[in-house]
């Protein structure tokens, strides 16, 4: 399926949960590329759409890593699609093997699960991978982005509030220091449902817990922020994930 990246003037090729998701939305608002970027890349970047969006942003190299090859492909499409090949590019390979040093920023949207929870057996092996953390454990990403990163380096990342005292614990291990935290809501009242982060390699302590982010003031009636994150589009009302 053909569709537009909402918010944007892009397109996007979509098969299932491939394409983008709001995680991928979250994350795409929350990131603020520093200004002086030259490389930023994108851990696990599925069908490219945080790419995309990133391209709308910094006028950086853009590089993708994926290691599964139908989404890996898919991403390639994606750039072509929307011309984007001086900017933005992909590699077909695993996030553990990167070798590349130095790097500005790094944005990623993990596998959430580990695999002995939420196990859904109806899911393929392609969706089992992006959701669970059978090839990618959180432990072996945020190592990856921190032998990665440069020193004073950016890494943002969406994950479940559930994991967050885990997340806490593996950023310092490899001196990633967690700046700022912010919590969604589906609604005003329920519990939180996804943690946006932002670190920085060897950064100084000191962190900024910001205001929740509220999905919906009620059954899908958007909030104005999230209105705003949509490009003013008002009736987008199923998200995936």
């Amino acid at each position: 399926m053909l569709r537009t990246l909402l918010g944007t003037k892009l397109m996007i090729e979509q098969k299932g949960r491939q394409a983008f998701n709001l995680d991928t939305i979250l994350l795409a608002d929350f990131v603020k590329v520093p200004a002086k970027t030259k490389v930023l890349m994108d851990f696990g970047t599925g069908a490219g759409a945080l790419m995309l969006y990133m391209s709308q942003k910094t006028k950086a190299s853009i590089v993708g890593v994926e290691v599964q090859e139908q989404r890996y492909l898919q991403a390639l499409h994606n750039i072509k699609l929307n011309h984007l090949e001086p900017q933005v590019t992909v590699l077909h390979q695993d996030v553990r093997t990167i070798d590349m040093k130095d790097v500005d920023c790094i944005i990623s949207n993990p596998p959430f699960f580990k695999v002995s929870e939420g196990s859904n057996k109806n899911e393929s092996e392609d969706d089992t991978i992006a959701r669970h953390e059978v090839m990618l454990t959180l432990d072996e990403l945020i190592s990856s982005a921190s032998r990665t990163l440069k020193y004073g380096g950016h890494f943002y990342m969406i994950h479940r509030p559930d994991r967050f005292a885990e997340i806490v614990s593996v950023m310092n291990k490899y001196h990633i220091e967690i700046k700022r935290v912010r919590f969604v809501h589906p609604y005003f009242d329920r519990e939180a449902n996804h943690v946006l982060i932002q670190g920085i390699k060897n950064g100084q302590s000191g962190m900024t817990l910001e205001s929740p982010l509220i999905l919906y003031v009620e059954k899908h009636i958007l909030t104005k922020e999230m209105v705003s994150i949509y490009g003013g589009r008002e009736n987008v009302t199923e998200f995936i994930k």
